[in-house]
């Protein structure tokens, strides 16, 4: 590159603060479920300046789970299939999707708790031991939620799955029992593409040798 040496810097998180963003205005134009909010705020800029008031939109829904059941021994993974409305008002001809187990976190829960609730709610299984996988901002720019996922370690014969949910939150959850390397195959040929069971499908792939070692 022109003789010049590339120079690479060890990146540490930012010294940009949250106390040094200004809010001016805000508004909640919805709230129900969940809740939409609007701010004018101004954001310190790299160059040390202020810029101008900008007015976003951020979708607040609360932090949540997934967990992707796992059994080391028969080397499997559970995932669910129910319908999804983003898909579906997005225009997916298929807004049935597969996903890990997952819900949001409720008042008073810890990650861990909501994950043993949630997968009773959802399959009726029980969690042996979870591992934290990845944990991350789904969508930063437009939805206040932070996701906790895990690989939770369980026992899966043929005759677990079968379709759950509850009845109060008109769920109809179907639970499928796949091979490991048949996840992974869905995974690459596009079947797989909700962002939670992706991530902890990943991790999987990562850690999978040394938690069967460890079964």
């Amino acid at each position: 590159m022109g003789g010049q040496a590339l120079v690479l810097k060890f990146y540490a998180k930012s010294e940009m603060k949250n106390d040094r963003i200004r809010t001016l205005d805000k508004r909640v134009p919805y709230k129900n479920y969940f809740s939409v909010e609007e701010h004018d705020i101004q954001v310190p800029r790299f160059d040390g300046s202020l810029s101008n008031v900008m007015t976003r939109a951020i979708f607040v829904s609360g932090d949540a789970v997934s967990v992707l059941p796992y059994d080391p021994v028969r080397d499997r993974v559970m995932l669910i299939e129910q319908f999804r409305f983003g898909p579906h008002i997005r225009g997916d001809q298929n807004p049935w999707k597969l996903e890990a187990i997952a819900g949001r976190i409720d008042k008073g829960e810890t990650p861990e708790q909501t994950v043993h609730r949630e997968t009773a709610e959802e399959t009726g299984i029980t969690i042996q031991k979870l591992l934290p996988a990845i944990a991350n901002y789904p969508a930063p720019g437009a939805v206040a939620e932070y996701m906790y996922s895990f690989v939770g370690l369980t026992d899966l014969p043929d005759n677990v799955v079968g379709v759950s949910g509850l009845d109060s939150e008109d769920e109809d959850i179907k639970s499928y029992l796949f091979s490991f390397d048949q996840a992974m195959g869905f995974l690459a040929d596009g079947r797989v593409d909700t962002g939670p069971l992706v991530n902890s499908l990943l991790w999987l792939a990562l850690h999978r040798d040394s938690i069967r070692k460890g079964a």
